[in-house]
């Protein structure tokens, strides 16, 4: 039997009602402004994240064996689904000044991002195919790994069209994360990720957008009223909190960051808290880190292990890229805060990927069967040692006189005083085990 971890449980439902709460002061203002209702982001988030808690245990409930047979089929529908995107009257896209983003699915009632979903395919397809590939990566030729990742460069090439560049390189990063814990050589891996880079920087001059966000992250100061705007905004924000925040709503951020409950959530909550806020915040990731890292190592099942350190790494990968932007550290992407940042897909799948680790985190907990008494002696009666050095059954118990193979009571008896080393006393009901190799 498997046992997960409480713990990892319990942080997981902290960071989730923290998110709520975190949600609640950010979005009130503009949701106040746009819909004349201050609740109305915080309570469809509270929506999703209860969808969200009911994919959490359906996804760890799961057998391996099941995930694994999942992990095909489910790669292929995330595939169907992306190209979906684009399909007129299905696909709900998002018109700019020069591009227009296909992301997500449209069907009247709910709308969702097939990117987001398609994390936790990955997940398992990455798990099940590197734990087929066990042991061969020795011999293993890039040629070979390239034409086993053929439907996870079809997904990746699928996403990028949307355009998603931050989620096609954080999913990449992924990729290299788990072929090198699974044991691919660190130069072979190396080598592969050189040959990838000059495509990248080729996409990136390719997509005038993205480029223009370069020049934006070089020197936001001089596009602050263009597309430095958000990341000078959060500058602010974060300057205006201090160490300890300041009357939850107030700031000058959320009366100017533009949509900043989404993917810049962190500024307006550092607004709200200060430092000391974003420091317990980032407390609690690093907990779930700290706990999932530990129970990892002492995976002893395989495809648990690289289940479980695939999801982490997708995750803990959105934490650092969302922080990196809102601080500067990195050019503007649309990575989303775990857990925090408004969006049912998003939320939802951050769920789902903490019961993936819960599940991969799980540890065996050995149980100790009682053992089968020996053939022929189901009923073995208590014995007892006379003073005679004879043995006898206790009172009450029926006699062991009958079958007549069985070697003679007194040689037994004999054999175990002597081993034993000591004196038997009179009438002493032995132990049970004793009995039974007599």
């Amino acid at each position: 039997m498997r046992k997960p971890d409480l713990w990892i449980f319990l942080n997981t439902l902290a960071l989730g009602g923290c998110g709520l709460l975190i949600l609640l002061s950010a979005s009130a203002l503009q949701a106040n402004l746009d819909l004349e209702n201050p609740y109305y982001y915080a309570e469809r988030q509270a929506i999703f994240s209860l969808a969200g808690l009911i994919g959490f245990f359906v996804i760890s409930a799961f057998s391996p064996g099941l995930l694994r047979k999942l992990a095909l089929p489910s790669m292929l529908i995330s595939l169907a689904l992306l190209l979906l995107v684009f399909v007129p009257g299905v696909g709900r896209s998002v018109a700019s000044s020069r591009d227009s983003f296909h992301r997500w699915i449209d069907l009247g009632f709910f709308s969702f991002q097939p990117s987001e979903f398609a994390k936790v395919a990955l997940v398992l397809y990455l798990s099940s195919m590197l734990l087929d590939r066990k042991g061969q990566f020795e011999t293993f030729s890039l040629k070979e790994l390239l034409r086993s990742l053929i439907l996870v460069g079809s997904v990746l090439a699928a996403i990028l069209l949307e355009p998603q560049y931050g989620t096609t390189l954080t999913l990449i990063s992924v990729i290299a994360v788990l072929i090198f814990v699974a044991g691919f050589p660190v130069l072979r891996l190396f080598l592969l990720g050189l040959s990838i880079v000059p495509l990248l920087a080729m996409l990136l001059i390719l997509w005038e957008y993205r480029f223009e966000r370069f020049q934006v992250w070089l020197d936001p100061y001089e596009f602050r009223y263009a597309g430095g705007y958000q990341l000078v905004t959060a500058f602010r924000s974060f300057g205006e909190g201090g160490w300890f925040g300041q009357e939850l709503a107030s700031g000058f951020g959320h009366r100017y960051l533009t949509f900043g409950h989404t993917d810049f959530v962190l500024a307006l909550f550092a607004e709200d808290y200060g430092f000391l806020g974003v420091f317990l915040l980032l407390l609690l990731y690093g907990t779930l880190m700290w706990r999932s890292v530990y129970l990892l190592r002492k995976q002893k099942d395989e495809y648990l292990f690289l289940l479980g350190a695939s999801a982490l790494t997708i995750l803990f990968l959105q934490v650092l890229v969302n922080l990196c932007v809102v601080t500067g550290i990195t050019p503007t992407t649309g990575i989303s805060l775990p857990f925090v940042s408004y969006g049912g897909s998003s939320l939802i799948v951050s769920y789902a990927l903490a019961g993936l680790i819960w599940q991969g985190t799980a540890t065996q907990e050995e149980t100790q069967l009682a053992a089968r008494p020996s053939r022929g002696l189901e009923s073995a009666p208590a014995l007892t040692v006379s003073s005679a050095g004879s043995i006898q059954p206790a009172q009450g118990s029926p006699s062991l006189s009958s079958g007549g193979s069985r070697p003679s009571a007194a040689s037994d008896s004999r054999s175990f005083v002597a081993a034993s080393g000591k004196k038997a006393t009179n009438d002493k009901t032995l132990p049970a085990d004793v009995a039974r190799r007599l």
